[in-house]
């Protein structure tokens, strides 16, 4: 039993002893577990010299050196001689390739550590080019739009073309240390719907489709999906110019209590340049991502997209009709 002990004590002491005593200098947190942690783990934070499994591959080797070479050297004296010296290195051939081993165990960490603080400068470096190319996505759709300049419609509504800092936020997707950002499918279509929306509910105005809706499409649903676009795209020429020459209507939907709602400029011309100007900017924006809009060409619809003749379309123009009967009565009724 007491050799048992022994050898357990053999084994065990070398190494475990000097892992408390590094843990007590060197290792960091509360004990045990924490200590012994952070002794045994390479910080590629910390300089070699700081790495307790360093100093653990030096004295651990030289322990059982000593521990080994008790037993080997016990029924020996010391002789300074040349036989003295050869008996020595006879009896002491396990002792010294324990000592040994502390070269090769201090390389090897040496090592460990060094590929450890290579890979984490890797790491930062792919993470510092990652950011760059997030920001210069960012810069170059400013550039692109940039370039686009200044688009008069219809002689009512100047598109700056200015991107707002939350455009590029919300339609691609992706942190800065990700690098370029993916494009975010859910807005684009977002986009593509609402503008499927009001060109619906602009043509249904303008050729006065249904006479007993039109208001209520024009009032509570085409100025609505207008400012709507216009607060996705990051458009002031529309929620801001445009929105300082609208009248705010009282209006008392289904379901709901009354409150005011917003019309798109007075004329039709102001509302169909806010629609033209969101869909140009719009298409712009896929352009840039490198993906094609879904949104549908109608030829029924040519005479919104493009040219004057949806002005020909009803003898007394609709919208214009609206804001001088309907909207009149109602700001009137309020009053």
């Amino acid at each position: 039993m007491t050799d048992i002990v022994y050898l357990v004590t053999l084994v065990l002491l070398p190494l475990l002893l000097p892992v408390l005593v590094v843990s007590a200098v060197l290792g960091s947190g509360s004990w045990i577990i924490e200590r012994l942690k952070s002794t045994l783990t390479l910080d590629e934070e910390r300089g070699l010299a700081e790495q307790g499994l360093l100093w653990v591959s030096i004295i651990s080797p030289f322990l059982y050196f000593i521990a080994l070479g008790v037993i080997a050297w016990r029924d020996y004296s010391i002789s300074l001689t040349s036989d003295g010296l050869s008996v020595f290195f006879s009896i002491s051939t396990l002792p010294l390739g324990a000592l040994s081993l502390s070269l090769p165990l201090s390389v090897l960490v040496s090592r460990l550590h060094a590929t450890k603080q290579t890979a984490k400068q890797i790491k930062i470096t792919n993470q510092k080019n990652n950011i760059d190319l997030f920001h210069s996505h960012r810069k170059e759709l400013f550039g692109y739009f940039g370039q686009i300049g200044e688009v008069e419609y219809l002689d009512c509504l100047i598109g700056k073309f200015k991107v707002h800092p939350r455009v590029h936020k919300n339609f691609f997707i992706g942190k800065p240390e990700d690098g370029v950002p993916q494009i975010n499918i859910d807005a684009f279509e977002d986009i593509e719907r609402e503008l499927s929306s009001a060109r619906w509910e602009l043509d249904s105005i303008i050729r006065d489709v249904n006479p007993q809706l039109t208001y209520s499409i024009y009032i509570a649903n085409f100025c609505s999906t207008i400012y709507r676009l216009s607060e996705k795209l990051g458009l002031p020429e529309i929620y801001v110019e445009l929105a300082e020459r609208s009248i705010l209507v009282p209006t008392k939907l289904e379901g709901k209590e009354e409150m005011e709602l917003l019309t798109v400029g007075k004329t039709t011309d102001e509302a169909v340049a806010a629609y033209r100007y969101a869909k140009s900017y719009y298409h712009n924006l896929c352009d840039f991502a490198g993906k094609e809009p879904v949104h549908a060409e109608d030829d029924n619809f040519k005479y919104i997209e493009m040219g004057g003749k949806f002005r020909k379309v009803k003898e007394e123009k609709v919208i214009e009709r609206l804001h001088k009967n309907e909207i009149q009565q109602a700001i009137q009724a309020k009053a």
